[in-house]
């Protein structure tokens, strides 16, 4: 009889403490009902001890079955936690391929993307901090949504930048196409976020987007310290240096030529043929315009004539190249300034370099960090 109630008293009382403990008690427990059940003559038979036994079995499972359940609520509090510091489709990622976990780094091809906020410091003054953070939560909730649902993989935040790849974790065949769906969505998205805090008496957003493709290594880098899921390479710096362009063309998308060869579903303007400060080769710059099926007769024709006359342009045929940027300025109100620049830049050229072969790449090295 002392044992059975000892063994019952450790079966109730086991559920009060930790697994480690509980197991060994629960097995001590059946121990000494097992010890009953031989020494304690026709014990088999008394329907109490039967009673204690299923009592014991059904407190052990609802033990374990509620440690079980519990661990789970755990894993999935810590899970959703730890997903809004490292990028969700990464997590999502590793469940599916946990061998994926060991690898470091590798190199693939790549479309790096940079969203910036238009003349942040000069806001930053006018906000308090709390003000300030709650409109750049807002900004960096709508941007990172939009990269998402394209199936991008948000880097990290610097400030008010957000970069962003696709490509990586998982590989894609659309990537460069994926990222200016999602450059153009944000555009949207971003708008309508602005006239709410402009509602709200906060400042607009304005922002300016670069992207550019290219071969990268992406994985995990650091140091022991601290490790981040990140991309390095030639076009995460092109990209970067292309966000900081859209400012000085104002407009607020510029692409890469690496990228735009990749989307042929959408319709681009060639911008400038540059060289950016940390780069050596050139980069020709390009404003998206729309999805091609989107564009009306006109517009085609007119993106044909800026077509000719950038070539014009690159080939230093001066003349004809500012016959036509004359023409597009006059047909084309809204990129006046734009094609004012390119007359402008051509007269002078005339004036001082005419045979100068590299004439028409601009120097950005001193006016854009």
């Amino acid at each position: 009889m002392v044992s059975l109630l000892i063994a019952v008293t450790l079966a109730f009382g086991a559920p009060l403490l930790s697994m480690r403990v509980a197991l060994p008690l629960f097995a001590l427990a059946v121990l000494l009902v097992a010890a009953v059940y031989y020494v304690v003559p026709d014990s088999s038979s008394d329907p109490s001890f039967t009673a204690i036994i299923a009592m014991m079995i059904v407190v052990f499972l609802a033990y374990t079955v509620g440690v079980l359940a519990h661990r789970i609520m755990h894993q999935r509090k810590v899970s959703a936690f730890f997903k809004h510091y490292i990028p969700s489709n990464l997590a999502n990622y590793y469940i599916d391929n946990p061998s994926g976990m060991a690898a470091v780094s590798d190199s693939r091809e790549l479309t790096i993307l940079f969203c910036d906020i238009k003349q942040f410091t000069t806001i930053a003054e006018t906000l308090n901090p709390d003000r300030l953070r709650d409109w750049l939560n807002a900004y960096f909730g709508v941007v990172s949504r939009v990269i998402h649902q394209y199936g991008g993989t948000v880097d990290k935040y610097m400030g008010d930048s957000v970069m962003a790849f696709w490509g990586a974790p998982e590989r894609s065949d659309s990537h460069a196409s994926d990222s200016m769906h999602a450059a153009r969505k944000i555009q949207d998205e971003v708008a309508v976020l602005s006239q709410q805090m402009q509602s709200l008496g906060l400042p607009p957003i304005t922002i300016g987007i670069g992207i550019s493709t290219g071969f990268a290594n992406v994985g995990h880098m650091g140091s022991r310290y601290h490790m981040t899921y990140t991309a390095v390479g030639d076009p995460v710096n092109t990209a970067n240096r292309l966000q900081r362009c859209t400012g000085y063309y104002d407009i607020p998308v510029v692409a890469s030529e690496s990228t735009v060869v990749k989307v042929p579903e959408y319709l681009f303007r060639e911008l400038d043929t540059v060289h950016v400060k940390g780069r050596q080769r050139f980069v020709r710059l390009f404003e998206p315009v729309c999805p091609v099926e989107e564009a009306s007769p006109q517009l085609h024709e007119r993106l044909q004539l800026h077509s000719k006359a950038m070539q014009f342009y690159r080939q230093g045929m001066w003349s004809d190249a500012e016959r036509l940027f004359t023409r597009l300025g006059r047909d084309d109100l809204g990129n006046r300034e734009f094609y004012k620049k390119y007359v402008d830049r051509i007269q002078k050229i005339r004036t001082t370099r005419p045979e100068d072969e590299q004439a028409h790449i601009l120097d950005l090295t001193q006016r854009i960090g």
